[in-house]
């Protein structure tokens, strides 16, 4: 029986909380929460002090409402293995004298440590995401077909996972690493169960699963921009030897990858897979940018000015909001922070310049809309029209569509010249599918702007589109 966790699990086990004393084990049940995964229901008398169960008086301690002691670790135990709660969260708990207390973790990971700790600080954290795969374009599978003389075909599969590129940035290094897995049975079958690469981690001296995770977010905000789609988190794993292979007889083999589910992602592993060409397009790959150009992302991203530029737009990017309101706002921040970041130099200034310092530094022209001071006020007074109630414009419905995905295109094309990538590229970009989108919107409503930031329509007789609550 495998040691994972999935929609409709039930396992009933006990627990143990690092102490070792002589008090009876907890039992519990742990099950699956859709929305943050792995969820303990832990079943106890309300025990006196003095009572015959001291079990249950350890566990009410934890469920105290006042002073609660819920230990930072919890080991839970059953037929199937192991299962280490990290970051452990109260739940609550329900009842009077018979009652259930609940526990949520940070992350679940499925193995049993050599020791008990409050934190574990692990050497590699291992991360699989929608995006990297295209981003790579490593290629782990390869086959060829001969016909032989008798007109039959011979398949050669070679698999090979050694495509890597690598770097060492803020105390970490880093990885995107060629993977493949497969089995097969002798003479009989072959198949290739994943072939995704994946990005890696290492500290030598270890590091929490939070840091380890952090470090690999940046790598998510850089695929959102690169690619403008919605990624989802598919699969973390660890490798450590505080989490060995075990065997049977009780001895180990050392670190292997152990699964882990992270609190804050569980809910995206079984989110739709994308299409096949939902990242035909991107901005750049990995190879027109190399291990110089992670690099430069990572430490670009440790910058607090920068990464408050870059978040919201990704976040935008990941569905924050259905709302085309809240979308460009968020947006207009993004290109506010990264007008302030390239000018660097610390002086007060007005969204509309860092907008339009953000149209020079991408060198974006749109003069079939309007000028760079123009689209920057255009930009700037619809964010305000959003933010002010006393203001009695409001924006129509096509005017936010094409301002928030003008803006979006604006944010995304930031990266070229920061990270030093081929003039031609961003050249592509903006004669690609994302800018015709965004500069169609404002054709097919015959749109223009002024330099002052005001909307022309060339005709009259554009259908009326409802205003409130537009959805993208």
């Amino acid at each position: 029986m495998a040691n994972t966790l999935g929609p409709g699990d039930v396992r009933v086990g006990r627990l143990f909380d690092g102490v070792d004393d002589t008090v009876p084990d907890q039992a519990a049940v742990l099950t699956f929460d859709e929305k943050h995964g792995a969820e303990l229901a832990i079943p106890y008398y309300y025990e006196q002090d003095s009572g015959p169960n001291p079990q249950y008086v350890k566990t009410r301690e934890w469920f105290d409402m006042n002073n609660g002691t819920l230990p930072k670790t919890l080991l839970f135990e059953d037929n199937k293995g192991y299962v280490t709660l990290t970051g452990t969260m109260s739940g609550g708990y329900s009842g009077i004298d018979r009652i259930v207390g609940k526990v949520k973790a940070q992350a679940a990971i499925f193995e049993r440590p050599r020791s008990y700790k409050d934190e574990y600080l692990v050497r590699e954290f291992i991360s699989n995401i929608d995006g990297l795969r295209e981003f790579a374009r490593f290629s782990p599978v390869q086959h060829e077909q001969e016909r032989g003389e008798n007109g039959r075909y011979r398949t050669t599969v070679v698999l090979d996972a050694n495509e890597c590129v690598d770097w060492e940035s803020g105390g970490f290094k880093y990885a995107i690493q060629s993977n493949v897995a497969w089995h097969g049975t002798p003479g009989r079958s072959f198949v290739i169960d994943d072939s995704n690469p994946y990005i890696s981690t290492v500290s030598e001296s270890g590091a929490a699963i939070a840091d380890h995770f952090s470090a690999h977010w940046a790598v998510r905000v850089l695929l959102s921009l690169v690619f403008g789609h919605k990624l989802a988190w598919r699969s973390h794993k660890l490798r450590d030897d505080a989490f060995p292979l075990w065997m049977m007889d009780g001895s180990d083999r050392g670190a292997h990858s152990v699964e882990v589910q992270m609190y804050g992602t569980v809910a995206q592993h079984r989110d739709p897979v994308p299409k096949e060409n939902t990242f035909v397009f991107g901005l750049f790959r990995l190879d027109d940018i190399g291990a110089d150009g992670m690099r430069k992302w990572i430490e670009l991203y440790a910058d607090e000015v920068f990464k408050q530029a870059v978040q919201p737009a990704a976040e935008v990017i990941n569905g924050a909001s259905r709302f085309l309101e809240p979308q460009l706002m968020m947006l207009a921040i993004s290109l506010d922070r990264f007008g302030y970041y390239r000018f660097n130099d610390k002086r007060r200034r007005s969204m509309r310049d860092h907008i339009v310092k953000c149209l020079e530094a991408a060198n974006l022209d749109w003069p079939e809309i309007g000028s760079r001071i123009g689209i920057a006020k255009a930009i700037s007074n619809v964010n305000n029209d959003l933010k002010h109630p006393d203001r009695e414009s409001y924006p129509d419905a096509d005017v936010l569509a094409g301002v928030k995905e003008l803006a979006e295109v604006i944010a995304r094309a930031q990266l070229f010249d920061l990270l030093g990538v081929d003039d031609k590229l961003r050249q592509q970009f903006t004669t690609g599918n994302d800018v015709r989108n965004a500069v169609g919107i404002f054709e097919h409503a015959k749109l223009t702007v002024t330099d002052e930031g005001e909307f022309v329509r060339g005709t009259q007789g554009i259908p009326e589109v409802a205003t409130e609550g537009n959805q993208e």
